[in-house]
């Protein structure tokens, strides 16, 4: 029984750890012709154009349920571009809610996080 009990309380506490561990990381939506990823060590974004499409790589972002703010990237296909605090708004602390999208093609799902 102490050895199942061991067991239980190492694995619990291994899950814990990696938990902690991607809950501080960048996260990252792709979608056929753009990706952007959240950076919250600089409450910051990236937004790349990956398609020669002639279509724009575009960040929606709202900080604290306000309105929707978006920031595109049109320096073409293999290009990005980065999007600071400073243009957004966000904070520590600040609940933000941010998708990918193209222009006039696929979105991806909102996410929602805390800076």
């Amino acid at each position: 029984m102490r050895k199942k009990l061991a067991l239980l309380a190492v694995a619990t506490a291994a899950v814990t750890v990696v938990t902690a561990a991607t809950s501080a990381s960048a996260d990252t939506r792709v979608i056929k012709g753009a990706y952007v990823y959240f950076d919250p060590s600089r409450n910051m974004f990236g937004i790349g154009d990956t398609e020669a499409d002639g279509r724009t790589a575009y960040l929606d972002v709202r900080v604290n349920g306000g309105p929707q703010q978006t920031f595109g990237n049109h320096n073409g296909n293999g290009t990005w571009r980065d999007v600071y605090a400073n243009e957004t708004g966000i904070r520590d602390g600040n609940t933000i809610a941010w998708r990918a999208r193209v222009g006039g093609g696929a979105t991806s799902g909102w996410v929602y996080e805390t800076a």
